[in-house]
Order: C-alpha cells, then structure tokens, then sequence
C-alpha cells in the first residue's frame, strides 16, 4: 500500500482541526450580526479574497482548467449545502453542542465511504460507529426533555446534515486531492459555493437585506471567520488530502470538538446537561478509538507489505482508513 504520510501532511491536518474548532465560535458571534444565509455569503468573499491574494504571493498557477472546474463541482456539498445547513443549525443551539455533533464527521466518512462501496469497514469499526451515533443521539435527544425543545431539535437535525454533506466532500475529494493543487481547488469551490448561497437566501427571502447597519466589529467577525473556517481550514485540509487517505485525514477531525469545546465554553459561558456530556465523551471517546484501531492495523498491514511483491496495477485512488476500514 503506497501512501505518502509526510509530517508536513500531518501537520496540515492537525492546524486544519483547530481552525475549525476556533473557527464555530467565530461564526457563533457573527450570527448576532448577519442571518445564516447573508453570513455564509460575506465569509465566503472574506474566503475567496483572502486566497486569491495567496496566488501571486506563492506563485501558483492554474495547470488544467478542465480539471480545476470539474473539482469545482464539489463545492454544492462543502461549503454549500454543508455550511448552509450548518449555519441554520448553529443559529438554533449554543457552540458547545454544535460543536459536539460537528464531531461525528469523521464516523460518517467511514460510513459513507462504506455504503458507497469503496471500502468494507471491519465489524469493530462499524461497532465504534454506532456508538458514535448513540452519542450523537444523546447529545441531541436531551432536548426531547425541554420546553420548546422542538425548535433546538431542528437544529440538531439542520447541523447534522451538514455534517453529513462534509463527509460526502471528504470521500469524494481524496479522489481528486493527490492530482489538484489546493489553492486553485479552493477559490473554484467556494465560487460555486457563493453562487449556491446567493441562489438559496434568494429562495428563502425573496430579496437581499440591508446590512448598512452592521457594525464595524460584526463585519470583522464575518471576514475574520470566514478567512479562518474556510480559507485556512480548508486549504490546510486539502494539503492534508494530498499525503493521507480520506479515513486516516478524516480521524483528525476528532481533535476538533476538543479545541472547539476549549474555546466556545469560555467564551459564552455554555453549559451541557449531564446526558449531552455523556454523549459528548461517547463520540469523542469513539473517536479516539477508531484512531488508535486504524494506526495498529495500519502498522500491521504496513508490515506485511514489506515482506510481500507489489500489486500489479494502480490502487484505489481512495482507500478510507486503510485495512482497518477497508
């Protein structure tokens, strides 16, 4: 099995994580300032600015036009429809629980690049998963037991299939991640990711709303969220895709409700019910697991591999989390 795992990848994956952690209580703030619709379209011009002065400034070129707008296509899911979703999600339940949720990325990739056949985990990894949902299920279930607990629900739900359409960029962008450059992937993604959020506000409202009355401190918590969620975390993500198969970067991702909780409880003084914290250390302990069960086995296999001819052939543009998901 030929993976390139440099420690500049590594690296990548570790400072994407806590972006993103820092990242939901950057986008918590600047909810008081903007609807999720019109805040998801500010960040992302933040974004695509921020990452299109990076261009000249590390000399980077756009090899294959062609290739670049196919990768485009992927930006519907994250940061369209996954943003788009999370930030609907976001408005209706404190950072500290979506923060929790948000953390059941990494399952969710190795469920989905199971169920779309590319790769049978082995049964304690499936068994970790459902464990992962159970807690999942708690965290947003306790809501069931409180007054109007209905409309934090539904954001429970709206947060989750963002989670979900994450995912799906995950599996899907290590595909393409080791033949892109990142940059350029980045700013086509997130331009199609605009045009989305621009056409789904339109839907919603009918019409664009005045921001003239925001403050200058809410504009700044907008770019500044946007620069730090979407261009960083993403292009230090996308570095990460080039060297790791999509289980092994998508096992990082558990390091984000770490940070995330680090931050947001702090900063808004959230609390979590006993049954959240419950689920809260079921994921996050899941998680863990799942990374120490891939890295034994990834050993194992990587030891084999040695004593045994190569293949024929090319391998599998993805393959999730090696032999321990596969």
């Amino acid at each position: 099995m030929n993976v390139r795992r440099s420690s500049i990848c590594i690296a990548a994956a570790f400072a994407a994580t806590l972006c993103w952690g820092a990242g939901m209580t950057l986008t918590k703030l600047a909810l008081g300032y903007f609807t999720p619709s019109v805040l998801l379209v500010v960040q992302l011009l933040a974004s695509i600015l921020f990452l299109a002065l990076l261009l000249p400034v590390l000399r980077i070129r756009i090899a294959s036009w062609p290739r670049l707008l196919r990768v485009s296509g992927l930006g519907l899911l994250e940061p369209g429809l996954a943003y788009f979703l999370g930030l609907e999600g976001l408005q209706r339940i404190g950072a500290a629980e979506a923060v929790v949720l948000s953390s059941t990325e990494s399952i969710l990739v190795i469920l989905l690049a199971w169920l779309l056949a590319i790769e049978r985990p082995r049964g304690i990894v499936l068994g970790l998963a459902v464990l992962g949902a159970i807690g999942a299920t708690l965290v947003a279930g306790s809501h069931l037991e409180q007054l109007g607990g209905s409309l934090s629900l539904w954001g429970d739900l709206l947060l989750l299939g963002g989670v979900l359409s994450a995912a799906g960029y995950v599996v899907l962008s290590a595909r393409v991640a080791s033949s892109t450059e990142p940059l350029p992937s980045l700013l086509g993604q997130q331009g199609v990711a605009v045009l989305f959020a621009i056409a789904m506000h339109l839907v919603i409202s009918g019409h664009w709303p005045a921001v003239s009355s925001v403050p200058a401190n809410g504009w700044l918590l907008a770019a500044a969220s946007g620069i730090v969620q979407y261009a960083c975390a993403f292009w230090l993500y996308l570095w990460a895709l080039k060297g790791l198969r999509a289980g092994e970067a998508g096992l990082y991702l558990s390091l984000i409700p770490v940070f995330g909780l680090l931050i947001a409880i702090p900063v808004f003084r959230e609390r979590l019910s006993a049954l959240q914290w419950t689920g809260a250390l079921l994921i996050i302990g899941t998680i863990f697991v799942l990374t120490r069960v891939h890295d034994e086995h990834a050993g194992h296999v990587a030891a084999g591999a040695d004593d045994e001819p190569a293949p024929a052939g090319n391998a599998s543009p993805l393959r999730v989390g090696s032999a321990a998901v596969g």
